[in-house]
């Protein structure tokens, strides 16, 4: 069994006139959203062996600010498809890793809400109803498979096993 960890940055800043998307950061809510996330994934015993991250400043931040949460330390690799491509570069990402696990992406709306969406075709009805009409910023969707490599996984072969909201941590 594998299990996939898929989860959207965390709150960020709006868009300051002039500067880029790209390097936006964490507003406070962000951040005190992902002190509750880190604890809830410590308290789960959540832990990736590898993380896919975009490369953009509020992935980035989210990452850095779950990092103390995932012991022992996962291996990173920041890809530019995680920031600017659309789910099919996702689902490509996730099947090019090799013998691993456990695999986390850090990545954007609407493209990690989409992901979780349509990797879960079984599992937790609530949680699916909820991903499927809103993926709130620093949510967690955790999807199990049961195969043996990412490079066999289709669209809805995933068991929704769970998911981590911010909002019914407080």
């Amino acid at each position: 069994m594998l299990r996939l960890y898929v989860m959207r940055h965390a709150k960020s800043s709006w868009a300051v006139p002039g500067a880029r998307d790209f390097d936006r950061e964490l507003n406070d809510r962000g951040k005190s959203d992902l002190e509750l996330v880190s604890r809830e994934i410590k308290s789960r015993k959540l832990i990736p062996q590898k993380v896919l991250c975009s490369p953009s400043v509020r992935t980035r931040q989210t990452l850095k600010d779950i990092e103390n949460a995932l012991s022992p330390e996962p291996e990173i690799e920041y890809l530019s498809e995680l920031y600017s491509g659309g789910v099919e570069d996702y689902l490509s990402a996730i099947r090019a890793q090799p013998n691993y696990d456990s695999l986390m992406t850090v990545g954007h709306n609407p493209m990690s809400g989409s992901l979780a969406s349509l990797l879960s075709g079984d599992g937790d009805l609530d949680a699916m109803e909820k991903i499927a009409y809103k993926y709130p910023t620093a949510t967690i969707a955790i999807i199990d498979f049961d195969i043996a490599q990412w490079a066999d996984m289709e669209k809805r072969s995933g068991n929704l096993a769970g998911c981590i909201f911010p909002s019914e941590l407080r």
